[in-house]
């Protein structure tokens, strides 16, 4: 880890990473650096969005594999306190009881997989897809003071990490496609979000409720929708509108 701090965290994980041809060497180096941290367990997961019931999950770690198959079943993305704040900020957040003060089946099943004391890194990108990194150990708390110190690693390391596997992952094109809307699609979604009805957002625009209809078709076909109030959701939670 020398090389990161000689020439920047950044410049270290896109070095590292860039040697991976799939997703289990990318596995076996991010472990080799981070065991240097003293941490037992990485997990690099993404999370769509959309849907909001059931977001798609896919998950990088050398976590216990009963832990993950649960997370997964149990449908954990949904609740846990460290997704929720991915999706809001990008800063990294502590792993502890406060945290996950409203979800205490989680923590105690984490806590049983000996992922006792952790941290949490996000990242995002512009596809509607959250980035989080896990850091996790068995014993020994991360103090306030290590905290600090890891927070520009993990940063560098999220980054790094998600354009490494979003390149690995080229094979899952839905990750990766942009929707366009056009100007007069993107002022009818505007207008619906502000509870306008198809007959006055064609007073307003100038046109008839037929053409406003014909633009909530299409901006559902684009979207994956299907009615005007899940791609108006889906559109804000996306950052269309």
């Amino acid at each position: 880890m020398e090389l990161g701090q000689l020439f920047g965290w950044d410049a270290y994980f896109y070095s590292i990473f860039s040697q991976a041809s799939d997703t289990e060497e990318f596995k076996g180096i991010a472990m080799g650096a981070l065991q240097e941290l003293d941490f037992d367990f990485f997990a690099y997961g993404t999370c769509s969005v959309t849907p909001f019931m059931r977001p798609k999950t896919s998950i990088y770690s050398n976590y216990p594999e009963p832990w993950v198959q649960r997370y997964q079943a149990q449908n954990y993305a949904l609740i846990d306190p460290t997704v929720k704040h991915s999706k809001l900020s990008s800063a990294p957040i502590l792993w502890g009881n406060e945290l996950f003060r409203e979800c205490p089946q989680l923590w105690s099943e984490a806590r049983d997989s000996n992922l006792c004391h952790g941290l949490a890194q996000p990242s995002f990108n512009a596809q509607g897809r959250v980035g989080l990194l896990s850091l996790a150990r068995r014993n020994k708390a991360i103090s306030a003071e290590e905290f600090e110190a890891l927070k520009p690693v993990t940063k560098a390391f999220a980054m790094a990490a998600h354009e490494k596997l979003s390149e690995l992952e080229n094979d899952d094109s839905s990750l990766n496609v942009q929707v366009e809307f056009s100007g007069r699609e993107c002022d009818v979604l505007r207008w619906t979000a502000d509870g306008k009805t198809s007959e006055e957002i064609g007073v307003i625009m100038g046109v008839c409720t037929d053409t406003v209809n014909y633009h909530h078709r299409n901006i559902q076909r684009k979207i994956g929708a299907s009615n005007r109030v899940q791609a108006v959701s889906y559109a804000v939670a996306l950052g269309y509108i």
